[in-house]
């Protein structure tokens, strides 16, 4: 279920229908418990006040349900693995394009965030999303900031999963790709980026 508010900062969907979400498939993994989203308390910050991660998260890859140009209806899925001890909860993710003959634009209202264990069993991760304009003034960049932060310590082998609505596909076929920054929990954060997720749009007509 999606809370619609005035302002364009949203939280991201509570409730997953299990047929509506991609499913990355891994070994068998106990059930997640109700502390999973349990914060770390433990920081890793150097003398200038910024927090760092010890342990990178991954950029696993992106994929689109819907991959014919012009399309309304289609969500953009980027996978990302979590360490077992990033060091310092995640808080926030930004995605932004970078290359593609057309600029893509995001509702800020219906994005999706979950983590997903190695046995396919999911939990809503509370976040807002936000889309502003990026240094490249045409295109948008999107900020998912979670609340409460993901855990430093992923127990459960978890992958954490965004997906992001587009207004529409791109207009023109071709290859599109999306950088992806993570940033930890602190006042001073020191963003990482983790790679590019990469779209292939067609014209269904050739």
């Amino acid at each position: 279920m999606v809370k619609k508010m005035r302002k364009k900062v949203m939280p991201a969907i509570a409730l997953l229908p299990i047929f509506a979400l991609p499913v990355f498939v891994g070994s068998n993994q106990n059930l997640i418990s109700r502390n999973f989203l349990t914060p770390s308390a433990e920081a890793v910050q150097l003398r200038d006040g910024k927090t760092y991660f010890v342990q990178l998260p991954m950029l696993l890859g992106a994929e689109t349900t819907v991959n014919r140009i012009y399309s309304r209806n289609a969500t953009y899925y980027f996978a990302i693995a979590l360490p077992q001890n990033m060091g310092e909860p995640l808080q926030k993710l930004e995605i932004f394009q970078t290359e593609g003959f057309d600029t893509v634009d995001f509702y800020s209202n219906e994005t999706i965030a979950y983590l997903q264990s190695p046995s396919g069993d999911r939990v809503a991760v509370s976040s807002k999303t936000e889309v502003l304009p990026s240094q490249d003034r045409d295109r948008q960049k999107v900020t998912i900031t979670f609340n409460p932060p993901i855990p430093a310590n992923n127990e459960l082998n978890s992958k954490l999963v965004v997906g992001l609505r587009p207004v529409r596909n791109p207009r023109y076929d071709g290859v599109y790709l999306f950088g992806v920054t993570a940033s930890p929990q602190g006042d001073r954060p020191n963003p990482q980026f983790l790679g590019y997720g990469r779209l292939s749009f067609y014209d269904s007509r050739y």
